[in-house]
C-alpha cells in the first residue's frame, strides 16, 4: 500500500532533480513520470484484484500509437518525427497521471 503512494512522489522527486540537472536538455523531467505511475496503476490493480492487464494494456496501446505515427511520418515526410514522438510522450505522461488518479478514486 505505501508504494502505490510512495512511487508516484520518487518519479516527481527524480523529474524535479533532471530538470535541476539538465536544464537545457532536449528531454524533460517529467518524461520519466509514465513508467512511475505504470508502476503504480500496477499495484493499484494487483491490491484491488482487478485483472492486471489495464495499465500494460494501456501502454501497449499508446505503443502501438507511437509506431503508426512513425509509419505515417516516415510515408508523408513533412511531418517531424521528433515533434511527433514529443506529443506523443507528452500524451502519455497526461494520461498515466489521469490514469492513476481515476484508480485511487475506484480504490476508495
Amino acid at each position: 500500500m505505501f508504494l502505490i503512494f510512495f512511487a508516484p512522489i520518487i518519479g516527481l522527486a527524480l523529474a524535479f532533480m533532471l530538470n535541476k540537472a539538465f536544464p537545457k536538455a532536449l528531454f524533460r523531467g517529467y518524461d520519466v513520470l509514465p513508467l512511475f505511475f505504470c508502476f503504480a496503476c500496477h499495484l493499484i490493480t494487483t491490491k484491488e484484484r482487478k485483472p492486471e492487464f489495464l495499465p500494460y494494456g494501456f501502454l501497449l496501446f499508446f505503443i502501438l500509437v507511437i509506431v503508426v505515427a512513425v509509419s505515417e511520418t516516415i510515408k508523408y515526410k513533412n511531418i517531424s518525427l521528433q515533434k511527433t514522438l514529443r506529443q506523443l510522450w507528452d500524451y502519455l505522461t497526461a494520461c498515466t497521471i489521469f490514469w492513476y488518479i481515476g484508480l485511487l478514486f475506484l480504490m476508495i
